[in-house]
């Protein structure tokens, strides 16, 4: 399902869920929602122009998930942590704080050897990206 092309669509499914929806900074659908008394906010993107995902970190990172009938492809956290690290903005050095956060807290694992891969992806970037997530608290 792309949300460029079917955000309509994504709409739909939302309000016919339930489900609270927005938009992204880069004006593609977000879905709000309650799983396990936590909300969780899905953002989706289309891997084009200025969002564009290697190919190599898109297979390495592919995960696929079944949610109210529909079938959801994502990237695994891992990737997620180095695309923001990445990226850098405040916003996402925030949203990665709270991860360390979570992770001293042990509410989520982190799979550090995928993490490494992820990051070496991005060959010329990665000593950068590494750096970044030291800096964050991050134990890579």
């Amino acid at each position: 399902m792309s949300p460029l092309l079917e955000a309509d669509r994504i709409y739909d499914i939302a309000q016919n869920r339930g489900w609270s929806t927005g938009v992204t900074v880069l004006g593609t659908p977000s879905v709000s929602m309650t799983v396990n008394d936590e909300e969780v906010v899905v953002e989706l993107f289309e891997n084009v122009m200025d969002f564009y995902i290697p190919q190599e970190l898109i297979d390495l990172c592919r995960q696929e998930y079944e949610i109210g009938g529909e079938k959801i492809t994502c990237l695994a956290k891992e990737c997620w942590i180095v695309l923001k690290a990445r990226r850098g903005s405040d916003q996402d050095l925030a949203k990665l704080s709270l991860v360390v956060d979570l992770m001293k807290r042990n509410e989520i694992k982190i799979d550090k050897n995928k993490m490494k891969s992820a990051i070496e992806v991005f060959e010329d970037e990665a000593e950068h990206i590494y750096e970044r997530l030291r800096n964050l608290g991050f134990s890579i």
